[in-house]
C-alpha cells in the first residue's frame, strides 16, 4: 500500500467546524430558491454557481457568513445541511466531528432552537448509519452580543443536552469586543453541566486574548493562532492542558496569517500544546480536512506520527459521551 492511498484512508477528527459555513454551493442555490433570495447566491458563488468567491479578509468573510446563515431558517433547512457536511465529511476519511451551530444566531433570527436541533439529532442518526461519521454539537453564543445573550444560548443548550446530541458550548465572534473574563461564570456553568467548552481566541486579537480565553477557564480555544508567537501563553496552555483547535486554511482566507507556510502549528508542537488541524468554515473558504493535513505535511513539516499524535489528543479534548470515544479510538488504533 502506498503511502499516498494510507494518507487518503487516514481516520481523521474534527473539532472546530461550523456548520453555517459548510453549506455546499448546491445546497446555498436550492435554499436561496426556497426562500425567493437569489442575490445570496450571487454574492457568493462564481458566476456559473459551482463554488463560492475567494474570501478576501476578515470584514468579507463575515458579511459572506451573515448572507448564508440568513438562508438557515428552519428545521428542514438545518437538517440538510447536516446531511450534506456528513457527507462531505465521509468522503475525507472523518469518523468524528463536533459540530458549531449558532444558537445565539438562531435568537438573534427568530428561530426556535428546540425543533432545529431535533433535526439535527436526526440528521446525525443517519450520517451515523450510512456514512459511519458520528455527529455531535457544539452550542455557540456570539460574544459581541453580550453575556446575557450567551447565556439564553446556554439555558437553550442545556434544555437539549445530550439527549439530542449536544455535548459543548462555546463563545465565537468578535473576541476583541468583551473581555473573556466576563464569560467566566458561563463557561463554569456549563463545564458543571458536563459540557465541554470553547472560546474563539487569537483569531483577529493578540496573544493576550489567547491569555484571557485560558484564565477564563475554557477547555479548548478556537484558532488561538496568536499565540504562537508567545511562548509564555504557549507555555500556559501546555501547563493546564488546554487544546488549540488550530484553522490553518482558515486563518489565511481571512488574514489572520499571510500565507500557509506562515501559520505557527510548530510552535505549537514544539511547546507540547495539545491540538489538531480544523476546516472551521470548509465550504466558504474550500478546504477539506485531508487536504489540510496534506498540505501541513508539504509546507509546515508535519510529520506522519505528529499527525497521528493530533488526532488521539483530539479524541482526549472531544466532548463525546465515553462510549462513543472508546468506539472512536479503536478505530483510530486499527487504522
Amino acid at each position: 500500500m502506498s503511502e499516498q492511498f494510507q494518507d487518503r484512508r487516514r481516520a481523521l477528527l474534527e473539532l472546530h467546524v461550523h456548520l453555517e459555513g459548510s453549506l455546499a454551493p448546491e445546497l446555498l442555490r436550492a435554499l436561496a430558491e426556497r426562500y425567493g433570495q437569489p442575490g445570496v447566491p450571487a454574492a457568493c458563488l462564481t458566476p456559473d454557481g459551482s463554488r463560492y468567491l475567494p474570501v478576501a479578509g476578515f470584514a468579507q468573510f463575515l458579511e459572506r457568513y451573515k448572507a448564508v446563515v440568513s438562508l438557515l431558517r428552519t428545521p428542514r433547512d438545518y437538517h440538510e445541511a447536516a446531511l450534506g457536511l456528513g457527507a462531505a465529511l465521509a468522503g475525507q476519511g472523518v469518523i468524528y466531528a463536533e459540530v458549531t451551530v449558532g444558537y445565539g444566531v438562531m435568537h438573534r433570527q427568530g428561530v426556535a432552537v428546540a425543533p432545529v436541533q431535533f433535526a439535527l439529532h436526526e440528521a446525525a442518526a443517519q450520517v451515523a448509519q450510512e456514512r459511519g461519521v458520528r455527529l455531535l454539537w457544539q452550542a455557540d453564543a456570539v460574544r459581541q452580543w453580550g453575556v446575557d445573550a450567551a447565556w439564553k444560548a446556554l439555558e437553550a443548550a442545556l434544555r437539549c443536552g445530550p439527549g439530542l446530541g449536544v455535548v459543548a458550548f462555546g463563545v465565537g465572534g468578535d473576541e476583541t469586543a468583551l473581555p473573556a473574563g466576563d464569560f467566566a461564570p458561563l463557561l463554569a456553568a456549563a463545564a458543571r453541566e458536563g459540557f465541554g467548552t470553547t472560546l474563539h481566541a487569537g483569531e483577529t486579537g493578540g496573544a493576550g486574548s489567547v491569555r484571557e480565553a485560558v484564565l477564563a477557564g475554557a477547555r479548548r480555544i478556537g484558532h488561538a493562532t496568536s499565540a504562537g508567537a508567545a511562548p509564555e501563553v504557549l507555555a500556559l496552555m501546555a501547563a493546564a492542558g488546554v487544546f488549540a483547535e488550530l484553522c490553518p486554511g482558515s486563518n489565511v482566507a481571512t488574514g489572520a496569517v499571510a500565507w500557509f507556510e506562515e501559520h505557527p502549528l510548530r510552535a505549537f508542537l514544539e511547546a507540547g500544546v495539545p491540538c489538531c488541524l480544523n476546516t472551521d468554515d470548509p465550504a466558504l473558504f474550500g478546504l477539506s480536512l485531508r487536504g489540510e493535513y496534506d498540505r501541513a505535511r508539504e509546507g509546515l513539516g508535519l510529520l506522519e506520527a505528529e499527525e497521528r499524535r493530533m488526532q488521539l489528543q483530539a479524541l482526549a479534548a472531544c466532548s463525546a459521551p465515553m462510549d462513543m470515544r472508546a468506539d472512536i479510538g479503536d478505530r483510530l488504533v486499527a487504522d
